[in-house]
């Protein structure tokens, strides 16, 4: 049986990325879908977020942090 997320979440099918000329951050925005479950559901792009450059490598940080955990194997997590 499938476990249900926590929270509803757009699956993200992309993004963008770059340096904004002149500002001292870089912008993003990101392609996500309506719906995890329907073929063919409606895709929509972000607004453009612009981070600074200490913000970029805290994201980087915790996105880092994350991934460790989930590509921890189920066994360590119990153990």
């Amino acid at each position: 049986m499938s476990k249900k997320p926590v929270f509803p979440a757009f699956p993200v099918i992309g993004w963008q990325v770059g340096p904004v000329e002149d500002h001292n951050g870089v912008v993003v925005q990101f392609g996500f879908s309506a719906s995890p479950h329907t073929t063919g559901a409606s895709t929509f792009d972000s607004q453009f977020f612009q981070l600074s450059p200490e913000m970029v490598k805290s994201l980087i940080y915790d996105l880092q942090l994350s991934l460790r955990q989930c590509e921890t194997p189920v066994a360590d997590k119990v153990a």
